[in-house]
């Protein structure tokens, strides 16, 4: 019996550390892994933000041909041409690079710019003032879509 109680001691001791190193061996592992996962998505998203950022000045450059006139009137003219300079715009890279809430609010100026005017040449107040809050949201979210890099890039600043 004496014998065996170093042994056994020597077993259980040698049989604790095997696992603490498994153990360690796996938390390691699952961190690198996840590190490796941050640096891919990391080159991902930075593609994405220079993408964006490559394309999007493109899109505020035809929206604030949209301005109200004298009278606080739209012109039905620019407005047509602004709606076919977006859907132009939005063909392409566009598709893959832009969020789906900036995706919506394209849609939804997109729909209001290509309706016709209430009058022969002139929209009504409701849907000027219609006009003029959807395209705020566009240009709202595609500014976003670039604020996400900003505040991404401050959280990991304030993590590290």
């Amino acid at each position: 019996m004496e014998i065996l109680t170093p042994a056994l001691i020597t077993a259980s001791v040698s049989l604790v550390v095997s696992l603490m190193t498994l153990f360690q061996f796996f938390k390691n592992k699952r961190f690198q892994e996840d590190q490796a996962n941050r640096a891919s998505n990391r080159a991902f998203t930075t593609k994405l933000y220079d993408l964006r950022l490559e394309n999007y000045p493109r899109t505020f450059e035809i929206v604030d041909a949209i301005y109200r006139e004298k009278g606080g009137q739209l012109n039905p003219f620019i407005i047509k041409s602004t709606c076919e300079d977006l859907i132009k715009w939005k063909t392409g890279i566009i598709n893959l690079i832009i969020s789906n809430e900036a995706r919506k609010s394209f849609y939804v100026l997109r729909n209001l710019l290509m309706k016709n005017p209430a009058t022969k040449d002139s929209y009504s107040v409701e849907q000027s003032d219609n006009i003029n809050t959807a395209l705020k949201d566009f240009k709202r979210q595609l500014r976003r879509d670039v604020g996400f890099m900003f505040r991404e890039e401050k959280e990991r600043r304030n993590i590290d």
